[in-house]
């Protein structure tokens, strides 16, 4: 067994508080990106909550696919290799096409009607709000009135609600490390049922 990666140990299940037992428990793949969140244990729960969120159509406003491509370009951007390997297998399952998520992770700046043919216009423009949030924290009133022409004001929210949870995420992984989590048997059918 290869020494781990991460330079805190994860949270065992087993003797963490009721609360955040319950928490990893309610999730649908376990993974050590949580064991590394409960640490937190009071933010824990409610942080788990809209995470959780995201993977419910019913819950979520934004396209699954548009998330996924936020999540993706983060994890591209940030050079965060595990958030990608745990969110390109829900892009792919949900019909995200390799052509596209191989453009996500080159990281060229994309602008609206560039010409530029794998991404169509909407994505594009969800593409530049997610560039210019991660190089400085804001958006030009141009990118986001241009980007309300194909998102309503909930998934415009959305959207920046998932560029601050996954951005976070990247941070902790790249400040402490983490253990890829290893082969998930019946991965593909676990988030064809877990996220819609």
């Amino acid at each position: 067994m290869s020494p781990s990666q991460c330079l805190i140990p994860y949270v065992d299940p087993a003797t963490a508080s009721p609360d955040v037992a319950a928490a990893l428990n309610r999730m649908p793949m376990k993974r050590h990106i949580f064991l590394l969140l409960s640490h937190a244990p009071g933010l824990f729960p409610p942080i788990m909550s809209t995470y959780g969120a995201f993977f419910q159509s019913k819950t979520r406003t934004i396209p699954l696919l548009d998330w996924q491509l936020i999540v993706l370009r983060i994890a591209s951007t940030l050079k965060c290799a595990y958030e990608w390997d745990v969110n390109a297998p829900v892009a792919r399952v949900h019909g995200m096409s390799a052509e596209v998520m191989e453009q996500v992770a080159v990281c060229q700046g994309i602008s609206p009607g560039d010409g530029q043919t794998v991404f169509n216009e909407r994505q594009r423009r969800i593409l530049k709000l997610v560039d210019e949030q991660l190089q400085t924290y804001a958006n030009e009133p141009a990118t986001v009135k241009s980007l309300l022409e194909y998102l309503s004001y909930a998934e415009l929210v959305e959207a920046i609600y998932v560029i601050g949870l996954y951005v976070l995420i990247a941070r902790l992984v790249k400040s402490v490390g983490i253990d890829l989590d290893g082969e998930i048997p019946g991965l593909d059918n676990m988030i064809r049922a877990g996220v819609n």
